[in-house]
């Protein structure tokens, strides 16, 4: 059997998703930059993720993707069947009694391997690779868009002004300065 490099990128993104603050969806250019897979290509991913309840994706200017679910009830089985279509079975011909065992045997095996990917969710790789396990709040991805801090942001209390994803603040300073003139 072979698991597609589909199915691998798919695990690897929502790794990364699961890394994420989990009130700031990632867009999909953070989450190319976060993998390393092309953005086109986690597009793809991520639609076929979205349309098995995986995920949930945000529109608009600061919109993106973030898990719908808990790591906990993601496995690799839903993974699997969302990007590959699930565990099929071969098309063998049951007439025959050859034909009938054969499909016996490999209804087992797809059983047995669909028992195993469901044993195995999100949470658990994260465990078994050391990734932090703070639920309610994630943390950064590996290569996390630069997002700067409050102070340098003119504190808690400037006012914000959007610009796409990046947030630019000014100070009370700098709002009062600007007004004036």
């Amino acid at each position: 059997m072979r698991i597609s490099t589909m199915a691998c990128h798919a695990l690897h993104l929502l790794l990364c998703l699961s890394e994420q603050d989990r009130a700031i969806p990632a867009s999909a250019s953070e989450l190319a930059a976060c993998t390393g897979i092309s953005e086109k290509f986690v597009q793809k991913i991520m639609r076929l993720l979205q349309a098995e309840g995986i995920i949930k994706s945000v529109r608009g200017i600061a919109g993106g993707h973030m898990l719908a679910r808990n790591p906990e009830a993601i496995t690799l089985a839903d993974i699997i069947c969302a990007v590959e279509g699930g565990i099929t079975l071969p098309g063998v011909n049951s007439e025959a009694p050859a034909g009938k065992a054969a499909l016996d045997v490999w209804d087992k095996a797809a059983t047995a391997l669909r028992n195993s990917l469901d044993a195995v969710t999100l949470c658990s790789v994260r465990q078994s690779a050391g990734l932090s396990q703070r639920h309610g709040t994630r943390r950064k991805a590996e290569h996390p868009v630069h997002r700067r801090s409050e102070s340098e942001l003119g504190g808690l209390n400037a006012k914000a002004y959007s610009l796409g994803r990046q947030r630019c603040r000014k100070s009370k300073q700098d709002v009062a300065s600007s007004t004036s003139i």
